[in-house]
């Protein structure tokens, strides 16, 4: 129940998904990637360690409080639009690069805006942080993405 006493509906993945399908073909827009959403548990979690009045991000792999971001994409996209704009900035080549993009590409998101951080730890492991929002809830995903070679 909310804060309100009122009962809340809870639907399954499953159900979201067709009835959103469902009301996107009544529409006559882009079908959304569901590709894109949480199905299960990521076992990759995002964690903070206190420092001060500050948090430190943990890597999402290890859990070790010494990450470095190294990339930034930000795709700007209308609610079910069929294109998007792709922003990247790289930090390591110093190089950011705009273009638009048809369907959903890397995109995070299944419909709208999205956000994916790229970075690694001093342990070596290598990882993108996915940011979505999807009908109020902001998601974060992480991946891993390899690790980083010794010199």
């Amino acid at each position: 129940m909310d804060k309100k006493g009122d009962k809340m509906t809870k639907l399954s993945m499953n159900k979201f998904i067709n009835m959103t399908v469902s009301d996107m073909n009544r529409r006559n827009v882009m079908e959304p990637n569901f590709d894109k959403y949480p199905t299960g548990v990521n076992e990759n979690k995002i964690s903070f360690t206190e420092y001060d009045d500050d948090q430190l991000m943990n890597c999402p792999i290890c859990g070790f409080n010494c990450t470095h971001i190294t990339g930034v994409e930000v795709f700007a996209r209308g609610e079910d639009a069929e294109e998007h704009i792709h922003t990247a900035v790289d930090m390591e080549e110093m190089s950011t690069k705009v273009e638009n993009v048809k369907g959903h590409g890397r995109n995070p998101s299944g419909r709208r805006d999205g956000l994916i951080l790229s970075g690694y730890c001093e342990s070596g492991c290598k990882f993108d942080i996915e940011i979505a929002q999807h009908k109020g809830n902001t998601f974060f995903k992480s991946i891993k993405t390899g690790k980083i070679k010794d010199d």
